[in-house]
């Protein structure tokens, strides 16, 4: 009976075999452990990444990202003598300018046609 093998059935093998050769040999063996090594590096490299970056991107609980969070946080500040009302007034209007850009584009994006939607078009064959 003969096995019939894919092309990736057949580059499995053969990197299967390729390992096993490697390990019976001498410097097969120090070649796999090398191998082995740098493919637990990298996986290593790769979870530090992962959690270095899902700390950066957790969100904080103590300011909120939110426009009204914001101008409360802001409002705070003013309040407690952090920042003078030259500031306040100038971070107000950026909140408020970014919030009214905002708005603008979610009505735009509501207000432009859908590319992909064929619905209205007549296409003959």
């Amino acid at each position: 009976m003969r096995l019939s093998l894919g092309r990736t059935d057949r580059i499995v093998y053969t990197g299967m075999m390729a390992i096993y050769t490697l390990g019976q040999s001498g410097t097969g063996t120090s070649m796999l452990f090398w191998i082995l090594a740098l493919i637990a590096v990298a996986l290593l490299g790769g979870l530090i990444i992962f959690t270095i970056r899902r700390r950066m991107l957790s969100h904080d609980d103590s300011i909120s990202i939110g426009s009204s969070g914001l101008m409360d946080y802001i409002r705070q500040l003013h309040e407690s003598g952090e920042i003078d009302d030259d500031e306040f007034s100038r971070a107000r209007s950026a909140i408020l300018r970014q919030v009214q850009e905002d708005v603008d584009n979610r009505k735009e994006s509501k207000t432009k046609p859908n590319p992909l939607d064929l619905g209205d078009l007549d296409i003959d064959p």
